[in-house]
């Protein structure tokens, strides 16, 4: 198992999790060690998101970039340049996409193999704050600082439904 972790110092850290050999006790006793794997210095500013696949991390920054780590090879991949202002979400869909969202209010659908930008859509009048991305990929809901939650239809790169929030509603999201 890897644990990887972003801090404000602009460094992703990534430590190999492994279970201590059974000792025989109690399975809700397991020890756990952690072992250093990789750090990596990407971004000019501090992380604001992380997620990750299979194979690869992303990670979002303040700087406005969207740094790609390859977790196989255990090298920088490249970067992701679309958004103008911090890097607020990111949310793989299985290995075949990213989704990402920003303080410019828009919603980027990446091409997680050639990196590419497959649809920008200006979503929030503010800032996204929070995606996620139904099991079909086919469907998202984002919230921002506009107060609406928004149901996004993917496949076509717009709206499907959107709900004014009052600022102290809350909502968990995942889906």
């Amino acid at each position: 198992m890897e644990l990887v972790a972003g801090c404000y110092e602009q460094v992703l850290f990534g430590f190999a999790i492994h279970p201590e050999p059974d000792t025989g006790g109690d399975p809700e006793e397991q020890k756990w060690t952690s072992v250093a794997d990789f750090t990596h210095h990407a971004h000019t500013a501090s992380l604001s998101a992380v997620a990750v696949n299979s194979r690869f991390v992303v990670t979002g920054s303040k700087d406005e970039t969207i740094h790609i780590y390859d977790m196989k090879k255990k090298i920088d991949h490249g970067a992701l340049v679309h958004h103008n202002g911090t890097i607020t979400c990111l949310k793989f869909y299985g290995n075949r996409h990213l989704i990402s969202g920003g303080e410019d209010g828009l919603i980027c659908v990446w091409d997680a193999k050639k990196w590419e930008c497959l649809k920008s859509i200006k979503a929030h009048k503010g800032h996204v704050t929070f995606l996620s991305i139904h099991p079909s990929g086919k469907l998202a809901l984002s919230v921002g600082t506009d107060k609406t939650l928004r149901t996004w239809n993917l496949v076509e790169g717009r709206s499907a439904f959107i709900k004014n929030i009052k600022q102290s509603e809350y909502f968990n999201l995942e889906c």
